[in-house]
């Protein structure tokens, strides 16, 4: 299974486990889209919703200038949160935006 299905896969439940539901684009021709190319995974819960970006710990750089360059040119705020998986730890490390 490839390494972006599993991160997938264990935010998707994670954030079941605390009452959220998920929705994520679905994949076309081997490749993952992206909610305006910066957003992986939505969650909603009552009246909030999460935006979330899920990449590796080693692209987390990357990710947040490309979030932030996309905020720039299109003139948009938007709360947004950036996972990364922690293999050591288990856990998820979360960032927002």
């Amino acid at each position: 299974m490839a390494k972006e299905t599993e991160t997938r896969k264990k935010a998707v439940a994670e954030l079941a486990q605390r009452g959220w539901i998920t929705w994520y684009p679905s994949k076309v021709r081997f490749k993952q889209n992206d909610v305006f190319g910066i957003i992986d995974l939505l969650a909603l819960k009552g009246r909030k919703l999460r935006h979330i970006q899920l990449t590796t710990p080693k692209n987390v750089a990357r990710c947040r200038k490309k979030i932030l360059d996309f905020f720039k040119k299109n003139k948009v705020k938007l709360p947004l949160e950036i996972w990364h998986w922690v293999k050591k730890e288990k856990r998820f490390k979360k960032e927002r935006l």
